[in-house]
Parts: structure tokens; sequence; C-alpha cells
């Protein structure tokens, strides 16, 4: 296993030529204005977290949109704050946007344009030329804010995600010593789909100023490549998975990102709390199972059909009533868009009424957290869990299930998983289901409780020694020596 201390090492060795810059929208810490002062609050979101961490050890800049109350008084001049706030490891350099900017580029052309367009749930894109003129800008501004910062050295900037399409190719544009690594994070759509978009050619054109672009998986390169080879003027080495455009290649290879697997199983070891024993002295019940899943309130999700599945399960399995509760942690998302507040209705209403067919002596089968959580408490959770409940539709990764994996017992815990989360390629040893087919979902239930404890612990274990070599050093070392290199 690569450590921490290790890729440190790497870092020194590899880039002392160079600075290192993580380009993100959302920033790992947030600082906000109280009746007691100003506090700082971290970003729970599962690739920040990966990122912080590479940042951590790597004294990198980092740079991303400054969304809370306090962001521009804490900060310098040049919109920088040394971060961690006791470990002070790395420098967060803040970019700022008017309400009008987050409308368009954030909450309009990256999260009803790109995002929809991306993930294979049936929800439209939206279209719109204001959107488009708003992303361009606030891309140019994260741009110029990275170029402000290079100066005259030379640089290596990691691209994270669908809000920067465009700043690799003004990276490179700027005529510097730049060597630009972009991870897109969430899935890539099918050329058939990608075509609607009518600035889809820029899109492909800004992330191929790359010198490589990571999927977590297989077909979302080669939907990327198609999608190119369909739509931009460019020589494609299928061999080589990689693409000439005016003479600049670009790797493209699928990375699936690691988590930071030490720091789960120190944390799990320090957790305390037996949820089970607390829950049942909470509602005055008995429970012998728990079954927990960790969602935003997104409907890319699966959370409908999850809890149909629930529902089914209960009503074919009724020995399981009285016994089993879900508990999930759900808070709301992006409120701000009129689908997310459809949806987040939807499952509420879906719950509620779940819970009023078998409610029986205090016991309800679906109970929802949708506060925040800290990640120390969400893994505590994930320790007590009987299973884990993981259906997206659709997704890139879904670092959350391989959370999971290395927080429940061994002999105690399974994870039932939507064949169509990017994790599904590590957690073959999983249950994997169509989210879809609800009756096979409902029975992926019992069979996760009912499994016999050698063979939950044979499964674990091989997904654990997976996740132990292919930890988060180890893909942040593959996806810097692929752009510097290959």
């Amino acid at each position: 296993m690569i450590s921490k201390e290790n890729f440190e090492k790497f870092i020194k060795k590899t880039l002392k030529d160079r600075k290192f810059f993580i380009v993100t929208n959302r920033a790992p810490y947030i600082h906000t204005k109280t009746q007691e002062g100003i506090k700082v609050t971290t970003n729970a979101g599962g690739v920040h977290t990966l990122l912080d961490l590479v940042a951590q050890a790597s004294n990198a800049i980092y740079v991303a949109y400054g969304s809370g109350n306090a962001d521009k008084t804490v900060v310098d001049s040049h919109n920088m704050i040394p971060v961690p706030p006791k470990i002070k490891s790395y420098i967060l350099k803040r970019v700022f946007l008017s309400k009008k900017e987050l409308e368009n580029y954030y909450y309009g052309f990256s999260n009803q344009t790109l995002w929809p367009l991306s993930h294979a749930v049936f929800v439209k894109p939206e279209f719109h030329t204001s959107w488009w003129e708003s992303y361009q800008e606030v891309n140019r501004k994260f741009a110029d804010s990275i170029l402000e910062e290079i100066g005259n050295k030379k640089a290596f900037v990691w691209v994270n995600d669908y809000h920067m399409a465009l700043v690799p190719k003004m990276l490179k544009d700027s005529g510097k010593d730049i060597r630009v690594g972009m991870f897109w994070h969430i899935p890539w759509a099918t050329y058939e789909i990608f075509r609607v978009n009518p600035w889809g050619k820029e899109i492909l054109i800004g992330m191929l100023g790359s010198d490589f672009i990571g999927f977590h998986r297989g077909y979302q390169v080669q939907n990327f490549i198609q999608s190119v080879q369909r739509m931009v003027e460019a020589k494609i080495d299928f061999d080589q998975s990689q693409i000439t455009y005016k003479n600049h290649i670009t790797k493209v290879e699928p990375l699936p990102a690691g988590i930071d697997y030490q720091e789960i199983i120190d944390i799990k070891k320090n957790a305390k709390l037996n949820l089970k024993k607390h829950l049942n002295r909470e509602m005055g019940t008995k429970i012998e199972y728990l079954a927990v899943g960790v969602d935003r309130l997104d409907y890319t999700k699966g959370l409908l059909e999850r809890f149909h599945m629930i529902n089914r399960f209960l009503e074919k399995y009724p020995q399981f009533q009285e016994k089993f509760i879900y508990y999930g942690i759900m808070p709301y998302s992006r409120t701000h868009i009129p689908v997310y507040r459809t949806y987040s209705k939807a499952v509420i209403d879906l719950c509620e009424k779940i819970n009023w067919r078998y409610s029986h002596n205090y016991w309800t089968p679906i109970h929802l957290n949708n506060e925040g959580m800290s990640r120390d408490k969400v893994i505590t959770y994930y320790k007590n869990a009987d299973m884990c409940l993981i259906t997206p539709l659709d997704d890139g990764l879904n670092l959350v299930a391989k959370e999971c994996v290395l927080s429940y017992e061994e002999e105690v815990g399974m994870i039932v998983l939507s064949k169509f989360a990017g994790a599904a390629d590590d957690l073959r040893h999983s249950l994997l289901i169509n989210p879809y087919n609800i009756e096979q979902g409902a029975d992926a239930i019992y069979q996760a409780l009912t499994m016999p404890a050698k063979e939950k612990k044979e499964r674990n274990m091989k997904m654990r020694n997976d996740l132990k070599s292919k930890n988060i050093y180890s893909w942040a070392i593959k996806f810097i020596e692929k752009t510097l290199y290959e």
C-alpha cells in the first residue's frame, strides 16, 4: 500500500520544478460568520475529501469558489488563506462569483445542462445561451486566477470535473509551461446523447487542452473518444487511447479513484456508538437488522427505486417486519433547481407512504436524516450496519460504496450495489443489482441479511484488499505520472 509519506516523497521528486495546483468548483473549507465568531466547516462531498488529502500531502495551491459568507473576510490581498486551520499544509485560493454568475454557471449550465446530459436518468437537460456565456466567463476567471499565481514558473494543474471543462485549453493557450491533467468525475454520455448539446464541440476542444483526461470506467472513455471522433477534426489512436488535436496529444484512460484506506480504518477503530442500541432505546423497539444509506437527495441516486425495494422486501419477507430499519443520511441538494425540489417531495412522500403501511408497535421501517453529518460520524454509522444500500441509476464512481466496505464489520456487513455505479468494477464481490429491477433489489436485501458470516467475510476481504492496494495515493501518483510523461 502506498502511504501518504510515499506520496509526499513522490511529489518532492517528481514536481520539484513545478508549482502544483488543484482546481475545483467547490472549496474543501468554508468560513462562516456565527454569533460566536467565524467558524470553519469542511465540505463533506466525497471527491472534495479526496482532493483535500492530495493537497495536504503535496503543499498545493487549491483554487476553488469561495461560497462562505466570511470567505472574503479571512483571505489576503490575493484571495488566499492557509488551510486546514490547524495544520496549514497548503494554500486555498478563492475565486469569488456574483449571484448572477452562480445562477447561470453553476445552477444553470453545470447542473441543469451538463449534469443531466451526463447521467442516463431521463431528466431532460436545458440549454440557454446566457448560461453558456456565463460558464465561459467563470471558467476564464478560474484560469486567470491560476495563471496569476504561476507567473513565469513551470506548473502542474489538476483540473477536476464538469464545472471546469474549458479551463485546460485556456491554460494551454497562455503559452506557459503547464502540464494539465483533468479528471472527469461523473459519467460521459454516449455520442447520440452528447450531440444534442449546442456547445458540445467547444466543451470537447476545451478538454483537449489537457495532457491527460481520466474517467472512472472504460465505457466512459470510449463514449468520450467517440464524441470527439464525430464532432472534432482530430486524429484518434485507439490502440494508444490518445487524441491529437492541432498537434497537441491528449491521453484518455480509465483511472477509478481510490480512497484513504488507513484513514477510514483509524476512524472505524475509534468509533464507539452502538447505533442499534441507540435507535432501540429512542424508539422503544428491538431492531435486529440495520441498513444504512448515505446520499445527496439527487435524482441520479435511485432513491425512489431503493424505497420501492424496501417496500417489496418487507412485503415478500414479512418475518423482517418490526426487526429491520433503514437509516438514510440524505441531505437536501441543489434545492434552488425545480427538478430537485420535485424529486425531494416525491422521495419524502414515498417514505411516508411506506412507513404508514408497515408501522406497528412504535416501529417504522424507514428513518431519514436530512441534515449534514461529519465524516467521522458517517463512518460510525457504516460500522454499525448489517448492510449498505447504494442504488444509483448512473454514477461516475460512488466513493460512499468504497467507504462502506471498509467501515462495517467484515463478518456482519454486506453491500447491495447498483451495477451502474462506477465502483461496481472494483467492488465486484458485492451484491450487484439493476436498480430498476425492484424484485431483484428486494431479494438482494434478503440475501445480504441472511448470508452466512463466512461468505460475507470472504467477499469483504477480497474487496478490502483491492481497496488497500488501489488507495487514494496510488490513484494520485498514476494520475500525475500519466499527465507528466505519457
